[in-house]
């Protein structure tokens, strides 16, 4: 049977979790530790775009929040709040099981996606067993494979944006772990269920210690039609594993909640590492309802559509290549530095997307509401010009 992080740590003592920690930051040294945790820049750009007025169409956050009957549920379980959550962590993996037709067995919580995919990097790479990663993609993998001293392996996209999937098998012989993200944040792009198939029958063969991790972020705003879950691939085989998120067309960002889903020898090479009820009472009450919301989902799904169809065609009717979007945001080439662009457009009160090198002409802008992206467009518009 695994044991827990809280376990060990436990039969340590204060003493011996020092012992673990102290020559970890050491050996690494503070910059990369705060490198990892996350730079001054990304939380002062953080800190500006919260300030009241500020339209916030930089993180890929939902701008409308869970719904009704979620903040209903959260409402109820505020009786809970003395309690220790382990009564809502099987009523939320029992609902996500029956919306993916699995077992319950088969999906691990963890305290937002991100938790999920720092473990991974942990538990199945090393300094012999390199982490594989598209650039750019979502960095928290290769951030905190960096820390730890992992070889990062990173495969630039193609022409289109898209992970370029034999390269990147070929970087995965003898590595410990692939990152893939799908649809890719920040590029938008998606591959279609025939070709991550494919991708993973061959990195099995050619590396059949490789795990692939799927991430799945964006999953209920793809629109191509090609695309499908990999998560009967993650029930398939042992070295797949799909994350997931509330955090996206489900709206719950500020309540950190994510879960993976694999085959049950797969979950065991993760679960000594995550933390034990990372997830709070309230957030597995509105999770446990979300997840079943399908009228929700389709409403989400249908002002993403719009809003982004809005936008798209501002930028495109504006001179601006647009690239293919299967998310809940645009990659939009505008020509010019975008660490410049974005520090005008946050003094005019409009959050924008970081800059991904090596893209550095490439915007990626979230998707607000109708009325938030009229507005921001005119604001941008000057800008631009």
């Amino acid at each position: 049977m695994p044991v827990s992080r809280r376990a060990f740590l436990a039969s340590l003592g204060a003493g011996g979790a020092g012992v673990i920690a102290l020559p970890l930051v050491q050996g690494r040294g503070r910059e990369a530790l705060y490198a990892f945790q996350s730079s001054t820049g990304r939380r002062a750009d953080r800190m500006a775009a919260s300030a009241p007025g500020v339209i916030r169409i930089d993180s890929n956050e939902n701008p409308n929040g869970p719904g009704a009957r979620v903040f209903e549920a959260m409402r109820g379980a505020f009786a809970e709040a003395n309690r220790y959550p382990f009564k809502g962590e099987e009523a939320l993996r029992e609902a996500i099981a029956k919306t993916h037709g699995i077992k319950s067995e088969n999906v691990l919580l963890s305290c937002g996606s991100g938790e999920l995919l720092r473990i991974t990097v942990q538990a199945l790479t090393s300094k012999d067993r390199a982490l594989v990663v598209a650039s750019p993609t979502f960095e928290s993998s290769q951030n905190y494979a960096k820390f730890l001293g992992t070889p990062v392996r990173a495969v630039p996209v193609d022409a289109k944006l898209r992970l370029d999937l034999q390269p990147m098998a070929d970087a995965a012989k003898g590595a410990g772990l692939v990152y893939f993200c799908n649809p890719n944040n920040p590029t938008a792009t998606v591959h279609g269920k025939a070709a991550v198939a494919q991708f993973i029958e061959q990195v099995s063969r050619t590396s059949p210690e490789t795990t692939v991790l799927v991430d799945e972020a964006y999953h209920e705003y793809v629109d191509d039609p090609t695309y499908a879950t990999a998560i009967p691939l993650a029930m398939q085989n042992p070295h797949v594993i799909v994350t997931r998120t509330m955090s996206k067309v489900f709206g719950m960002a500020g309540m950190r909640c994510g879960y993976a889903v694999g085959r049950p020898e797969a979950l065991a090479k993760l679960s000594p590492w995550i933390l034990d009820s990372g997830v709070n009472q309230l957030v597995l009450a509105g999770a446990t309802v979300a997840v079943a919301d399908k009228a929700h989902i389709a409403d989400e799904q249908k002002k993403n559509r719009e809003a982004k169809a809005f936008t798209r065609k501002f930028f495109e009717g504006a001179g601006y290549a647009v690239g293919v979007s299967e998310a809940n945001f645009l990659m939009i080439d505008i020509r010019k530095d975008v660490k410049a662009f974005k520090a005008d457009a946050l003094r005019k009160g409009v959050a924008v997307g970081r800059q991904f090198p090596p893209l550095n002409t490439q915007l990626r802008l979230s998707v607000g509401t109708m009325a938030e992206m009229q507005r921001a467009v005119e604001i941008l518009k000057p800008i631009l010009a």
